[in-house]
């Protein structure tokens, strides 16, 4: 009997797992591999989310040729055929240090409000009354407190977005989901471009009214559409709401019970055990050993993408363009424009197919070669038709490369490593260190290119070429393979100090006991069924 016992038992354990291990493949392929999910309303509610960052997009291109319109520099510094350096820091750099603070505004506002809250907040109370400041600024003072004032809303906005949309999307279409954002920037971008091409021609103030108008417009409108958008699910989660996680998730998730199920167990594993942790963690707990290394990497690769030459060769792109003698710098400024919107649209799906690394290791190679060019180009001294037109060609390219790789990674993968706990801290750490950088950058390349100053014109993209080769070398070791990742499975790598180059390919065990979890929930509720 004994015997008998004793096989039965053994029959018993190898049906039950068999159980689990067919469970862990059902929640694998939920998790990694869902099928059926998508719908137009989550369509909608990405697109909707994703125009936030149209705001900084819109700010930031249509900036450099804004500062070119001739009416423009005669109203708000006198004659003069362009802006002086240190005006040029003023209104270019002083706002960004408003978004360096707006990042730690909007930690605590994620955390305590949630999402949609603090993107309402940001439109309405930040982004509008800054615009409309801009638009009737009587002087210089005017017009950079109201860009101040906007910058700090735009940051909250950025700091929030691609958490925002990370969090309503599958975890394998993560990097094209917070490409959204990217690419949000890159429509409005063009738009901003557009405009100021257009209104260039007219020969009154309108010339650089309609433009600002424009932008006052845009977050009254998208700040109206967010109005539509549903809370992130694990917000919920994270304050103990399951219901509503539910409902959000089987309104965006085609109502498919078993893929909802699935994200809300995989959810419980790391946040149900973190619930204590996550009412006692502060802000500065980032910092703490076991986190260094995770924030250190957010951090690290927005501020490389801010010293990589998008700088030189976005926000300052018009201004270089004319001080290189380029023919038609506006229109230049349009195809730069257009390229990078390209490059937005394809770079998250490569992101999201070929993986993080590939990516990020041949991406920012070509930019340093790129940057080599740009700078080799103007070192000849620029003296032909040939050489002028080969600089912009350069910078069209470096537009395209910039946004497939740096602009496609820089925003999702801060997403993707921090703890549950610290989410919000770690993404809010990131984008102040990439204001910082931008505080630093927009600062010194006026310094270094404008006649009034060091005139090395596009002769310091060869100082961004050193700083990407910097970023090629530190990529290789830090940059993890988080592509199809849940945060569950994150941590779990994190934890075991696994080499970045094996994280592409290592089975995690965390999959196998949310599916012990689901198991152990399915006997309970037959139990409880056989009982009645």
């Amino acid at each position: 009997m004994a015997l008998f016992a004793t096989k039965n038992d053994a029959t018993m354990h190898h049906e039950h797992v068999s159980e689990v291990t067919q469970d862990a493949a059902t929640i694998d392929r939920h998790l990694h591999h869902p099928t059926g999910w998508w719908n137009w309303r989550l369509v909608v509610y990405m697109i909707i989310v994703g125009l936030s960052m149209g705001l900084y997009g819109y700010d930031n291109n249509f900036v450099a040729p804004l500062l070119s319109l001739p009416l423009f520099i005669q109203r708000y510094q006198g004659p003069g055929v362009a802006f002086t350096a240190r005006n040029l820091d003023v209104l270019v750099t002083v706002p960004l240090v408003g978004a360096a603070m707006g990042t730690f505004v909007a930690s605590p506002m994620m955390k305590y409000f949630g999402r949609k809250k603090t993107f309402i907040a940001a439109y309405f109370l930040l982004c509008t009354p800054g615009s409309f400041l801009q638009l009737f600024a009587p002087n210089i003072g005017g017009l950079t407190a109201g860009r101040f004032w906007n910058y700090v809303g735009i940051s909250i906005l950025t700091t929030t977005a691609p958490l925002y949309l990370a969090e309503l999307v599958p975890a394998h279409v993560r990097g094209r989901a917070v490409g959204f954002c990217i690419a949000g920037v890159g429509a409005i971008a063009i738009l901003a471009t557009t405009i100021v091409w257009a209104t260039e021609k007219i020969n009154d103030e309108r010339q650089y009214k309609i433009p600002l108008a424009v932008q006052a417009a845009c977050p009254v409108a998208f700040g109206s559409l967010t109005m539509l958008c549903p809370e992130s699910p694990l917000w919920y989660v994270q304050h103990g709401k399951f219901d509503a996680a539910r409902r959000v998730l089987m309104a965006i998730r085609n109502k498919k019970s078993d893929i909802v199920e699935a994200e809300i167990s995989i959810y419980r594993v790391s946040i149900v055990e973190e619930a204590e942790m996550r009412k006692e963690t502060r802000f500065w707990d980032i910092l703490n050993r076991a986190n260094l290394k995770r924030t250190l990497t957010a951090g690290a690769l927005l501020s490389s993408s801010q010293v990589g030459g998008q700088i030189l060769i976005g926000t300052y792109s018009t201004v270089i363009l004319v001080q290189s003698g380029v023919g038609n710098p506006f229109q230049m400024t349009i195809i730069i424009t257009c390229l990078q919107f390209l490059g937005t649209i394809i770079g998250p799906t490569l992101v999201d197919k070929a993986g993080r690394r590939p990516v990020a290791l041949v991406g920012f190679s070509i930019l340093f070669a790129l940057d080599l060019a740009a700078g080799s180009l103007a070192a000849a001294g620029l003296k032909t038709n040939g050489q002028r037109l080969g600089l912009a060609s350069v910078f069209i390219i470096f537009a395209f490369a910039n946004a497939v790789s740096f602009q496609s990674l820089a925003f999702v993968l801060p997403t993707e490593i921090a703890t549950p706990a610290l989410r919000e801290p770690t993404v809010a750490w990131s984008m102040f260190w990439s204001y910082v950088t931008a505080v630093i950058t927009t600062f010194a390349v006026p310094q270094l290119t404008s006649a009034d100053a060091a005139n090395l014109g596009a002769k310091a993209a060869f100082i961004f070429a050193a700083c990407v080769l910097i970023t090629v070398v530190w990529a290789y070791y830090y940059i993890p393979e988080t592509a199809a990742r849940t945060v569950v499975e994150v941590d779990e790598m994190y934890a075991l100090n696994l080499p970045m180059r094996k994280w592409r390919h290592y089975q995690c065990q965390s999959v196998r006991v949310t599916a012990e979890i689901v198991e152990q929930k399915s006997t309970t509720r037959n139990q409880e069924g056989e009982a009645a």
